[in-house]
């Protein structure tokens, strides 16, 4: 009896496990070079389907979704355009949520390759780039990220321009005579963070100004996180005119902390979020931030992702950058010169 395992003719042909089983059960479609590999690797390698029990974890017709705050009002609509491109192509799509925490995402991707689905999708991934381009290239797993960059082709990446965004929202408040503009970091360490503050720090320098240290805060990306971020700015001697939040949520709290202190947005303080949520346009007053077509995101990256499953994508710049229009509303407002 051969010892040989699906594992070892997934690696053998480099191709997921999911694909192996897809070409030996015909349950869906391979590219015709990609199903040939896997016949070859299985006769080199004397695999016999029939003498191993399919594992009872295998699920079959499925992708999996990583993504890292379910409360976050960004990811639903990336989760519904995700969602119905898996259907139309009739793949279920098991969602996994990992509260901003590295661990957690970590624990989901491995939980997802033991479950043998047809691919991942990772959004807003937090996991060190060198350890989710090892975890892919070990388990030659089809992967697409969403709202990260990577540097390497063989895994698409769906973006915004971070930087170029951060860059607009910080000229459109000095365009309005703010020069004491803050930022509320987030996660500070994370990759799109820093390409926030960057773009922020070129609007600026710009203008001969700098990003001052202590106009920085880190906290938590979430209501919570915006309310003590913003919180710490009011309590400094010197307050900024404007600030800008590193997602709308942020901003949210940010706009409550105002409020606690007797403040007004935008008659003190302008304020700017990023990625377009829905209740974004509806907040008091009615938040500027800058847009992501986050529906469109999901659908793109499962559609990429059933190239790679299907053995028909050709891997090029490794990214697709997507439109990020700044959103203009009554939020953000003209800084009379004498108090700039």
């Amino acid at each position: 009896m051969s010892t040989t395992k699906l594992l070892d003719v997934a690696r053998y042909a480099g191709v997921s496990p999911a694909t192996v089983s897809r070409v030996l059960n015909k349950t869906a479609r391979v590219n015709e070079n990609t199903r040939e590999r896997v016949l070859s690797a299985i006769a080199t390698l004397g695999y016999e389907p029939h003498a191993i029990p399919r594992p009872q974890q295998v699920i079959q017709g499925s992708i999996g979704l990583v993504i890292t705050d379910i409360l976050n009002p960004f990811f639903p609509e990336i989760v519904r355009g995700v969602e119905d491109a898996a259907g139309i192509n009739g793949l279920t799509m098991l969602l996994c949520n990992t509260s901003e925490d590295p661990q957690r995402e970590t624990q989901a991707l491995k939980a997802l390759i033991r479950r043998n689905v047809d691919g991942i999708i990772v959004c807003a991934s937090r996991i060190a780039e060198n350890d989710l381009i090892a975890l892919h290239e070990k388990n030659k797993m089809p992967l697409v990220v969403i709202n990260r960059y990577l540097n390497n082709p063989s895994i698409p990446c769906i973006i915004i321009d971070f930087e170029g965004a951060a860059y607009r929202s910080a000229q459109h408040l000095l365009n309005l005579n703010h020069t004491h503009i803050a930022y509320l970091a987030g996660s500070g360490s994370i990759t799109p963070s820093q390409a926030r503050k960057r773009g922020i720090e070129k609007a600026l320098q710009e203008r001969h100004l700098t990003l001052r240290a202590e106009w920085c805060p880190v906290s938590f990306p979430n209501v919570e996180g915006g309310f003590q971020a913003m919180s710490s700015l009011l309590a400094q001697a010197e307050k900024p005119t404007a600030v800008i939040a590193y997602n709308d949520i942020m901003a949210l709290g940010a706009l409550h902390a105002i409020r606690k202190y007797g403040l007004r947005v935008p008659d003190d303080i302008s304020l700017i979020g990023c990625d377009g949520i829905a209740m974004a346009a509806h907040s008091n007053p009615p938040l500027t931030t800058i847009n992501q077509p986050k529906y469109r995101m999901g659908q793109l990256a499962m559609e990429t992702l059933q190239q790679i499953i299907e053995g028909n994508y050709v891997p090029n710049s490794g990214y697709t950058m997507m439109e990020s229009p700044l959103i203009v509303r009554e939020s953000t407002a003209l800084l009379a010169r004498k108090d700039s």
